[in-house]
């Protein structure tokens, strides 16, 4: 971009403190970038409403949506660059996707992101994570399909087909049969091939130390893949895995979706539509959350439940029932839900929607289940008093036994959080206590 781009910086879910970010700019990075959204998770339900701007009409300020990133576009022939980091500083998200992946992000790393865009950065975490999902997947090989083949001669290679060796054998004593061999999965193979391609040039993944595993499966991708052919979402929709290539969906999800990422830019360079790049901190955040407790509650017998549930199924008002965090001991149940909004302890803080969602899901498992606790985990900034901050029961005196509360992590907006480990065991002692 030219020298004279305008640059504006922002913290999710924070004001735009800059006169740069009037109405007429938002609203065109909001146009111009609403389909740059990344997730890490295919099947990952986003909040429709949400956007990467917003307009806070109770304190008639612009603020920043829950979206990490940065964007470059045009309004009124200027160029600007809009940058939205974590309002909680770099090292608490490199913590959350430390958790969340199973990964250690080095302190180079992490020091790098001050010498170049946010944008590229966030790039390369991706590629990072990309690997480390490679690395997983890739326990027994590349997945293979069985192909059926014929073999023409005067030995049989599998089943004879009498209908095919009718003529052969008449002319020149030969047969024709059939036999199934193992190839590579070719759907697979050019969905990581195409990824890894994209990778290579736009993510900076060759600055990135390659996994011996994820090495050889990249090897042996391009044993049977040499050049990019056109996939249709239908022939990603279609692919089928094994029970022993289960662990390759995630690998293979991920790719997809940076494909059609690189795609859709495409398209953007070409309209002149700016570029961005942006990850949400929802997804994060509950990711975070699911991977610290899973990890926690394990050893007191707690298992992390994935079970979709369906209300008033038949009928045409039928919904599904999805809470964000559910684990399971025997008979007893715990729900909760995870929002990646400022909690400050005000009574506007606790959204009327999410409020009744959660005592939806409560409710729900009340039928068949114990429910030990439930309620809201939010990043707070604020110092609580926790006790302040849940009920024995569940809405009045007379409601069913349970701990709900509001609760989550402490964290300081922007600081670098230092103490966050310290806010981590708190939390999670108190989440222990709830459900003991």
């Amino acid at each position: 971009m030219a020298e004279l781009t305008k640059h504006i910086v922002a913290f999710d879910c924070l004001p735009f403190n800059n006169e740069l970010a009037t109405a007429n700019v938002l609203q065109e990075f909001m146009q111009s970038q609403n389909k740059n959204i990344f997730w890490f998770s295919a099947g990952y339900k986003a909040d429709e409403e949400s956007k990467l701007a917003e307009y806070d009409y109770r304190n008639n300020q612009w603020c920043a949506g829950r979206f990490v990133g940065e964007a470059v576009f045009s309004h009124n022939q200027t160029d600007y660059k809009i940058t939205i980091k974590p309002r909680f500083g770099e090292k608490m998200l490199f913590r959350m996707l430390e958790e969340i992946f199973n990964i250690r992000i080095t302190t180079s790393a992490s020091q790098s992101s001050k010498n170049i865009d946010w944008q590229h950065y966030i790039k390369r975490i991706i590629a990072f994570i990309w690997l480390q999902k490679l690395a997983n997947a890739n326990l027994h090989g590349v997945p293979k399909t069985q192909l059926q083949k014929d073999y023409r001669g005067q030995a049989i290679r599998g089943r004879l087909s009498v209908r095919k060796s009718m003529k052969p054998l008449h002319h020149s004593s030969e047969v024709v049969s059939t036999f199934r061999e193992k190839h590579v999965d070719s759907y697979i193979a050019q969905i990581i091939f195409q990824a890894y391609q994209i990778l290579k040039a736009d993510f900076e993944i060759g600055k990135i130390n390659i996994p011996d595993s994820a090495r050889e499966a990249i090897n042996q991708v391009h044993t049977v893949v040499q050049s990019k052919k056109y996939l249709s979402e239908s022939d990603y929709r279609n692919i089928r895995y094994k029970d022993i290539y289960l662990s390759w969906k995630p690998v293979v999800d991920l790719s997809w979706d940076i494909i059609k990422r690189k795609q859709f830019s495409l398209k953007q360079d070409k309209a002149k539509q700016g570029f961005g790049f942006f990850i949400d901190m929802a997804e994060v955040w509950e990711q975070y959350l699911r991977a610290t407790l899973k990890k926690y509650l394990m050893p007191y017998g707690w298992r992390s439940k994935n079970e979709k549930q369906i209300a008033y199924k038949g009928y045409f008002f039928q919904r599904e029932l999805i809470p964000d965090l559910v684990f399971q001991k025997d008979n007893d149940v715990a729900v909760w839900d995870a929002k990646y909004k400022r909690m400050k302890g005000r009574y506007f803080d606790v959204d009327r929607s999410d409020f009744f969602q959660i005592h939806t899901y409560v409710q729900y498992h009340l039928g068949h289940k114990m429910v030990k606790a439930g309620g809201l985990l939010y990043p707070i900034s604020c110092s609580p008093n926790f006790d302040e901050y849940k009920s024995p029961r569940l809405i009045n005196e007379e409601g069913a036994k349970l701990n709900f509360s509001i609760d989550g992590i402490e964290l300081i907006e922007g600081e670098e959080n230092e103490k966050h480990s310290q806010a981590e065991t708190a939390f999670l002692s108190r989440i222990l206590k709830s459900i003991s």
